[in-house]
């Protein structure tokens, strides 16, 4: 993959080395998009129309969520604890990116993460899909290089 930028619905995610990307080709702005790290630490799951997850009422399993707030974005992640027999977990997010005029534009997704002592590598002191979530720009502000 030669382009510097992915577009998916409203966003636009930079390409970088070293990371794997799944796209649709056939059309201009994909509708699927998968972002794997290196050895297959984490898998970023995007697709359109992909709803907001909500906390099952009626759970057997524990659900931790918290949320991080970042300049123009919040980041919510919605994580069932681990299996014992389970070497991955998937965690649930919801990014609301905010435009010039501070309306919320959210981008629903899941992430796998490998849950070995090497799991969640590290960029910038935190885990690289964190880091992927705080690059993503909308499209209609973003700076084109």
């Amino acid at each position: 993959m030669t382009e510097k930028r992915i577009l998916f619905d409203r966003f636009e995610f930079p390409v970088e080395k070293g990371l794997e990307y799944l796209i649709n080709e056939n059309v201009p702005e994909t509708d699927f998009l998968l972002i794997s790290g290196q050895h297959d630490s984490f898998l970023l799951m995007f697709e359109k129309d992909f709803p907001i997850f909500t906390v099952p009422e009626s759970s057997d399993r524990p659900y931790c969520l918290f949320e991080m707030k970042r300049p123009g974005r919040v980041i919510k992640f919605f994580c069932p604890e681990r299996h014992k027999n389970l070497d991955s977990v998937v965690w649930y997010f919801y990014v609301e990116l905010f435009d010039e005029q501070g309306v919320a534009h959210g981008l629903p997704g899941q992430v796998r993460v490998e849950m070995s002592e090497s799991c969640i590598r590290m960029a910038k002191n935190k885990p690289k899909f964190i880091e992927i979530l705080e690059q993503v720009r909308l499209k209609d502000t973003a700076i084109f290089a």
